[in-house]
């Protein structure tokens, strides 16, 4: 796993964190907020409880971001690590037996030969 990734997952963990948090105490100001025992302003809360919303959207949208953003660092992971594989590779593309330009020789043949013909020049 790279560095980037690394950090993106840890913003990611902390982003859960916050929104469990949150989620806590939006629902901890609902139940307050149907408690008529409760003292205090009915705007207060009103306006704590819209503020937290906004704040859970936010946080919301923002862990989505992070998922997009890990996905986009892996997929470069991964084309990077293909790329530096297909860079070291080991294929060969051209195969020389010799300059008779008679008889057949083969290297490792995966499948059948076709339209082989063997005795004639």
């Amino acid at each position: 796993m790279s560095l980037v990734q690394a950090e993106i997952k840890g913003a990611v963990t902390t982003t859960d964190k916050q929104l469990v948090v949150l989620e806590s105490r939006l629902e901890e100001l609902n139940l307050s907020s149907d408690d008529d025992e409760e003292a205090g302003p009915k705007e207060g809360k009103a306006e704590a409880l819209q503020q937290l919303e906004e704040e859970l959207k936010a946080m919301e949208a923002s862990r989505r971001l992070l998922d997009e953003l890990l996905s986009k660092a892996q997929e470069e992971s991964v084309s990077e690590a293909a790329a530096k594989s297909l860079g070291s590779s080991t294929t060969v593309t051209t195969v020389t037996f010799g300059n008779q330009n008679s008889g057949q020789q083969a290297g490792v043949i995966n499948g059948g030969v076709h339209g082989a013909v063997f005795g004639g020049r």
